[in-house]
């Protein structure tokens, strides 16, 4: 795993990242590319992460899987609400019922500051530590049932990718 840090600097060195793939990797190899859209156009980001890659699957075949976290990868948590009260025991399960969270991916303003926001109104400490909060909550997430649209299209992409 690599993490570039942000999107910026991922879009700027993943062409010269997947020439060097293109080199070594073998077949049994899959490639997981995942990027923020960030209020981005996704048909755009989309297109320059597949020309990123193009000179891998034009070698190795179709091992590259690129995803879009819309708005953010914070939509994923969000559209697993009970994931979150799991670990975060004050946080209502009734949360999930309010309209602004049925689809994840559209609230805006930030997922991310929105997490932030709840942990604070329930007593929680703020300045949210992103991958602290991914690792606590993360094993309690049903991937079957979880509300993102842009989660289910990465779950089903990763199944297919690795049939």
């Amino acid at each position: 795993m690599h993490n570039f840090q942000n999107k910026d600097r991922l879009l700027k060195k993943l062409p010269e990242r997947m020439n060097a793939y293109a080199k070594f990797v073998t077949e049994d190899w899959r490639i997981v590319i995942v990027v923020d859209q960030d209020r981005d156009d996704c048909l755009e980001l989309k297109k320059i992460l597949c020309d990123a890659s193009s000179v891998v699957t034009q070698q190795k075949g179709d091992i590259v899987l690129h995803r879009i976290a819309v708005e953010e990868l914070e939509s994923w948590f969000l559209g697993d609400i009970s994931a979150i009260c799991a670990e975060y025991e004050k946080i209502p399960i009734s949360l999930c019922k309010k309209a602004g969270f049925r689809n994840p991916d559209t609230i805006k303003g930030g997922t991310w500051e929105q997490l932030d926001r709840i942990l604070k109104k329930y007593g929680y400490e703020t300045g949210l530590q992103k991958i602290d909060f991914a690792q606590r909550v993360a094993p309690y997430m049903d991937v079957e049932n979880n509300q993102s649209k842009s989660f289910q299209v990465f779950r089903d992409g990763l199944r297919k990718i690795i049939d």
